[in-house]
Formats: structure tokens, sequence, C-alpha cells
């Protein structure tokens, strides 16, 4: 009987303990739960009061590349300049407080970010996982982590691209002007003799100062060995070649590369790099 009761004693002694060390009501967490809504509303002002001034916040990063408070407002205002709203789904948010073995108290958020990006009208979903070490009511350390490299690849792009190189090789120019943005900036390679006119603003200045010119000037002209590279801030960087002859006999082929730029899934910008010397010599 004693034995029982002596383990009975330490059950309840341990449970007590751990219910002291893991909550998920506190001040702190309340505080969170502001930190985040700070976020959702972009109200800066709010959101750094929550913050030591010598916090360190890690977001996707180790310690020793630290943001400041300044420096994290700064880069969120950045991100929000890409979308058109953003949030945390709220069913799907969870706090809780732990308590460590060294007396640190930390908050834990985990939650679905959701996000609609202007470029591409698309909304995202995205889980993240926050956790945040408290002093005197401030948060003092923050970690978060989550996978952002939906947002900086849109897969979607590199089809359009590829869609127009297909269209080009198969002589389908109005195909390939469908795929342009009516205010599409065109760029030939400074030393092009075709970059007289740039920049081209619209399909239609494309056509006529660079592809009807192009057309009317070589006797063939064929793009090679074309591959795609999906690029951050919805570009797309194509290397290739151009096999061509122009219809005085002079031929070149060269090696090439096209940066190009979409935006919900049009081509607003095209830039050219080029060996002008080659296509030159062969005029």
């Amino acid at each position: 009987m004693k034995n029982y009761l002596l383990l009975l004693l330490s059950v309840l002694l341990f449970t007590s303990c751990n219910d002291k060390r893991y909550t998920q009501q506190s001040p702190e967490i309340d505080t969170y739960k502001k930190v985040i809504k700070a976020y959702e509303n972009q109200n800066w002002e709010n959101f750094a009061t929550h913050y030591a001034d010598t916090a360190k916040i890690m977001n996707n990063t180790t310690e020793d590349k630290a943001q400041t408070i300044a420096e994290l407002i700064k880069t969120n205002k950045q991100d929000a300049t890409l979308f058109s709203s953003w949030d945390f789904v709220d069913k799907e948010s969870e706090y809780e407080m732990v308590t460590t073995d060294k007396g640190e108290t930390w908050v834990n958020f985990r939650g679905l970010w959701q996000g609609e990006m202007k470029s591409d009208g698309k909304t995202y979903d995205i889980p993240a996982h926050i956790t945040a070490q408290f002093i005197d009511g401030k948060i003092v350390k923050e970690f978060g982590y989550w996978d952002i490299s939906e947002l900086l690849f849109n897969p979607n792009n590199v089809a359009v691209i590829d869609n127009l190189y297909k269209a080009f090789t198969a002589g389908e120019i109005p195909k390939v002007l469908e795929l342009m943005d009516p205010e599409i900036v065109w760029n030939e390679a400074e030393g092009n003799a075709y970059a007289d006119g740039n920049p081209y603003i619209g399909p239609e200045a494309v056509l006529n100062g660079v592809f009807a010119r192009v057309g009317a000037e070589h006797e063939y002209f064929k793009v090679t060995d074309v591959k795609l590279h999906n690029m951050l801030e919805n570009k797309v960087l194509a290397t290739l070649r151009y096999d061509a002859k122009y219809k005085n006999g002079g031929a070149y082929n060269v090696q090439v590369a096209h940066l190009w730029t979409l935006e919900n899934g049009k081509i607003t910008a095209f830039q050219q790099y080029v060996d002008t010397k080659s296509m030159n010599d062969a005029l």
C-alpha cells in the first residue's frame, strides 16, 4: 500500500510538472496571435512592438545569418508588393507554449499561409512552422521554416516559352505573337542590326521591326539546341543557337541567350544576348 501511494504521488508530481511546462493558453501565446494578426494586416508598427530591440529572426536560415526586426519588416514590405492578399488560415493555426529544461519559454506556431500572387493571379498554400523565444513578454529569438520554391519558380512560364519556340520553328508567327502581352518590351542585343528600333513596344512593333526584317534578309533562319531554364521573378532563360544564312550568301552559327519575363501567362519582356560580331561579319 505504501509503495502504491508513493507511485501515485510520483505520477501526480510528474503530471503537475508537465502541465506547467506545456500549455495552449498563456500571455505569450496571446502576444504571438497579435504578431500573426499584425503580419496579416501589414501593420508593421504594431508588429515591431512585440519584439525586443535586439531580437534575432532566422527564417529558413541559421543563427549566424539572423535578421534584426528592422530587416525583417523591410523584407516583409518587399514581399507584400508581390501579393494581392495574404493571411494564415484560421482553422489551420495551432499555438502551444513550452518551457524547456533550461527554463526557456518558447511559443510554437503551426499554420497554413495563403497568398494570392499579383503576377499570375494564383493562390498559393504554404505550411509554416515558427517557434519564438520569449523573455519578459518580448520575442528575443524566432525561427521560421517553410518551403517557398513553388512561389519562386512558376512551371507554367517554361511551357509558354516552349510553345513559342515550337511555333516559331513551325513558322506560325501569329501564334508567337499571341503569346505576347500587348505592351511587351522587346530588346535586341546591342550591336545587332535589328537593335536600331530598341525597345520595340507591342507585338506589332516586334513583327514589323524584327520578324519581318529577319524573314526578308535571310535565306533561312533557324533556332536550334534550345534549352529552357526556369528562374526567379517569373523569368525564363533560354540558351540556344542561331543557324542562319543571309540572302547575300553569308552564313553564321552563333551561341545565343534569350531572357524572357512573363506575367499572367503572357510575355512582357524580351532581352537578346548574341555574338553580334559573327552575325555582322556575315552581312
